[in-house]
């Protein structure tokens, strides 16, 4: 196979990013678009120029065409494991916006699927990885540079201006949850992708409704989901997370995004700040040390990206993507595991359930961090 030929299901924001990454990319080609609003799926055609693209408005109908060989499933949460499932009964690649499902019980349901058919690709869309910083960092730490990482602290936390979200968004039965599934999900795999994906083992978490009133007023409709999240992880290899994220809280910045390294060589901080005094700025920095006694000193870099594209606004963000899908093409077409598998998936979905039911019985959570047999064979 020289060309992969590729259906995009939901054509909203995600899908988009995604159409972009596939335009980018020499051996992919957009052969389908399916949206329930078959005007918008005809809109975002024109608009991103995907020539000679069937529209469906149902997706099932684009699984059933010989045209397409791989799809990019960007639709809401509850969704994600019925047509991931569905895609895979259709023969074809999978690659699922996170997260894995908005319930553990339809992920392991969906892992079960995966690991049925061995020479199907499966990812999961964990576009963090993928930014230039990250894949910078991650170089370095592959590299020794940080030596063991025994602990991060990681988070996304928004600013308290007025919610902006909508529908299952703030639907527990749809979406799983609030800023843990949203945000949190792209957090942890991020700090277990920099510690080298080290098993989840138990979790301790607390959410909170603090804002519940505000985001009804603002949204129209009933709200059953956490407007914030904290928990304390601890790992198969001793170390451990600290994770907070939240949809709206006092914090200077409209988004606060961090992860931040504690290596036994050395230390490393990604932070991204929009809106607030500082505007936008994103800044990695890694620290290292030099000498003993009294010359011992501490070694603070910040590598900077430094090129044309790099100076381009939102270069970041659309990177990560356009890295993504690549991935998750060469890896159809190369016959190899993505990056992101379902263990990566399945780990995360896991612990974020275990926040969920720490948070409600006040109790540490403990894990299982070994995957079923039936799930094992499409681990990596």
């Amino acid at each position: 196979m020289d060309e992969l030929r590729i259906g995009i299901i939901g054509v909203g924001w995600p899908g988009q990013r995604h159409i972009e990454g596939y335009q980018k990319h020499p051996n992919a080609r957009i052969v389908a678009l399916s949206d329930m609003n078959v005007a918008t799926a005809e809109q975002v055609k024109a608009q991103y120029d995907v020539e000679g693209a069937t529209v469906y408005g149902d997706y099932h109908d684009l699984l059933a065409s010989d045209e397409v060989d791989a799809v990019s499933i960007c639709t809401p949460n509850f969704l994600h494991a019925p047509m991931a499932i569905d895609a895979l009964d259709a023969g074809k690649h999978v690659l699922l916006e996170k997260p894995l499902s908005n319930t553990l019980a339809d992920g392991e349901r969906l892992a079960a699927r995966v690991a049925q058919s061995p020479d199907q690709r499966f990812m999961i869309a964990f576009n963090n990885r993928y930014r230039p910083d990250s894949i910078v960092l991650k170089r370095q730490i592959d590299a020794g540079e940080l030596g063991d990482i025994y602990y991060a602290k990681t988070g996304w936390l928004r600013g308290a201006a007025e919610f902006s979200l909508r529908g299952w968004f703030t639907q527990k039965n749809r979406s799983g949850g609030g800023p843990l599934i949203d945000l949190g999900v792209h957090m942890l795999d991020l700090a277990l992708w920099f510690m080298g994906n080290p098993r989840p083992v138990s979790v301790s978490g607390s959410v909170y409704q603090a804002f519940s009133d505000q985001m009804r007023a603002s949204t129209g409709g009933d709200v059953d989901v956490e407007d914030l999240a904290t928990a304390f992880i601890k790992l198969d290899n001793g170390a451990t997370i600290v994770l907070d994220v939240s949809w709206m809280s006092h914090i200077e910045e409209g988004d606060l995004v961090y992860s931040q390294l504690f290596g036994t060589k050395g230390g490393a901080k990604i932070e991204r700040n929009y809106g607030g005094a500082a505007g936008r700025a994103e800044r990695m920095t890694i620290n290292t040390t030099s000498g003993s006694g009294a010359d011992r000193a501490t070694l603070v870099s910040q590598p900077t990206l430094r090129n044309t594209q790099a100076s381009e606004p939102m270069f970041m963000l659309h990177e990560s993507f356009r890295g993504e899908v690549a991935d998750f093409v060469d890896s159809v077409l190369a016959g190899r595991e993505p990056g992101a598998t379902i263990t990566h998936a399945l780990d995360i979905l896991r612990v974020l359930d275990g926040i969920y039911r720490s948070a409600e019985s006040g109790r540490e959570t403990i894990l299982d961090a070994q995957m079923a047999p039936d799930v094992a064979t499409a681990a990596d």
